[in-house]
């Protein structure tokens, strides 16, 4: 899949300049991606961040030439990014668990080899190593209560409708599962028009499905069928750290269309459903006067469908 071969270029990137100052923001442009995003899959696939990747790399190496060179540790410290010999000399033997001299004595020491990432299938998820990146769910039975909002600032309106009621009527608002879409799209008929539709929704409780309303609002289905859903690690950031809610949608729509390629038996089902967004609220968000200001991390369900066979 490309976005998988895009990490693994920047990771040869990375293996290319082992001895050279690495600009990271240059290997999440091979990535394809944003920094941000970047060291966040990265930590996601590889269960390291991507500064003590190269330094690990860089001690793999540096071992590999006290054992099979002469080189002088001076040379070799200056080589591999370091001031001075005894800084390198205290980074190798954390490492390695015994000096340069030592090893070179020896010819022990510990190897950490290039990692490579690859994707495979296990029950209807994309798995990078054991950690689903897409997966499929569906929605069957599933009752909401939604708070609608046509304006320029719909998501904005809405989810301060829902936060509003939230707060006023639960206890445990934090703990509940939360859903936006716009019906219509973001941007109907591709309309430079900013106004349009959006839902913010509320799944409700076993007990509280069988309710007609909650608190004085009417309850309603969740739109139904299968979806395909990317992991929050697939959101894209801005040039200063916060989540670019277009580009996210974008670059996520995109990994998980890929993905869905691959399940094969599957095919987009945007004729009568729309994404979702689903928002992980922390619990400051309803509680604090800065709850505009805050990173919100969302999931997108993309629709989707057994295809038919004949």
């Amino acid at each position: 899949m490309e976005w998988i071969n895009k990490m693994n270029e920047a990771l040869k990137f990375i293996e290319n300049h082992l001895n050279c100052k690495i600009d990271y923001c240059e290997v999440a442009q091979i990535g394809c991606c944003s920094l941000t995003r970047f060291q966040r899959m990265f930590i996601f696939m590889a269960d390291i961040t991507i500064s003590e990747y190269v330094r690990f790399r860089r001690m793999s190496e540096a071992a590999k030439e006290v054992v099979e060179s002469d080189i002088k540790i001076y040379d070799l410290a200056f080589k591999y990014g370091y001031e001075s010999p005894e800084s390198f000399t205290r980074a190798f033997q954390g490492f390695h668990g015994n000096s340069p001299s030592g090893v070179r004595k020896s010819g022990q020491y510990k190897i950490f080899k290039p990692i490579v990432f690859s994707a495979h299938l296990f029950q209807d998820c994309m798995l990078m190593g054991d950690k689903p990146v897409v997966r499929i769910e569906e929605i069957t039975e599933e009752t909401a209560i939604i708070f609608c909002a046509k304006s320029d600032t719909p998501e904005k309106d809405a989810w301060n409708k829902m936060r509003r009621w939230a707060t006023k009527n639960l206890n445990d608002y934090s703990a509940r599962r939360y859903f936006g879409y716009a019906p219509m799209g973001h941007h109907p008929n591709n309309s430079s028009d900013n106004e349009h539709e959006y839902i913010s929704t509320m799944l409700l409780t076993n007990d509280e499905s069988h309710d007609t309303s909650i608190f004085d609002l009417n309850t309603t289905s969740m739109p139904r069928g299968l979806f395909l859903v990317g992991d929050v690690v697939l959101n894209e950031f801005d040039e200063d750290g916060n989540i670019d809610i277009g580009e996210s949608m974008k670059s996520s729509s995109q990994v998980i269309y890929q993905c869905m390629l691959e399940l094969k038996d599957y095919e987009l089902d945007f004729d009568n459903r729309t994404y979702l967004e689903e928002h992980l609220f922390p619990r400051e968000w309803f509680i604090e006067e800065n709850h505009e200001s805050m990173q919100i991390e969302r999931k997108f369900w993309l629709p989707i469908r057994k295809i038919m066979k004949t």
